[in-house]
């Protein structure tokens, strides 16, 4: 016969060193925790909880406790916003209602924003060109300048923060 060993389980939290270790049926990071783990603060993480970007997390003792996985979709959240996509899109690309795949969505996003980049490319080598043709510009007033009409025919940048697919 096989000797048995009996299993024992705690539900309440214990720490290893300073590091707290929540029981399996409750979420695992504080948010201090979190905001470490993915390089936000804690008032950046709220935030995203407020805009519905995350999902509001289990409480303990009236402290937010979040799941692991909480970290993956926080680094999406920053990757999507390093890549200039506003909010407004990237909660849409998270919790998308009408349908579309993830990666659909995905896909109609990037098109945009590469149209956006393509624009703002071609925007920003015009002003280069006004900038240092007028470097040397010799004109008193400003009014007298001759490169004033060229400035004024430039396309404007766009404004940074709209959803791409208004």
């Amino acid at each position: 016969m096989c000797p048995t060993v009996a299993l024992q389980v705690s539900l309440k939290s214990s720490t290893i060193g300073n590091m707290a270790i929540a029981p399996l049926d409750q979420p695992s990071l504080t948010i201090g925790q979190l905001a470490s783990e993915v390089g936000l603060r804690a008032s950046a993480i709220r935030y995203y909880e407020d805009a519905g970007l995350l999902p509001a997390p289990a409480r303990v003792s009236g402290k937010r406790r979040y799941r692991r996985d909480t970290i993956e979709r926080l680094l999406l959240i920053r990757f999507c916003q390093r890549l200039g996509f506003p909010l407004i899109d990237v909660r849409q690309l998270l919790t998308d209602p009408s349908g579309r795949r993830p990666k659909q969505l995905w896909r109609q996003l990037v098109d945009i924003k590469l149209t956006e980049i393509d624009a703002l490319i071609k925007s920003a080598k015009g002003v280069e060109r006004v900038l240092r043709e007028s470097r040397e510009c010799d004109c008193v007033t400003l009014s007298s300048c001759q490169f004033l009409p060229r400035v004024m025919a430039l396309e404007p940048l766009p404004r940074p923060g709209r959803s791409v697919l208004d």
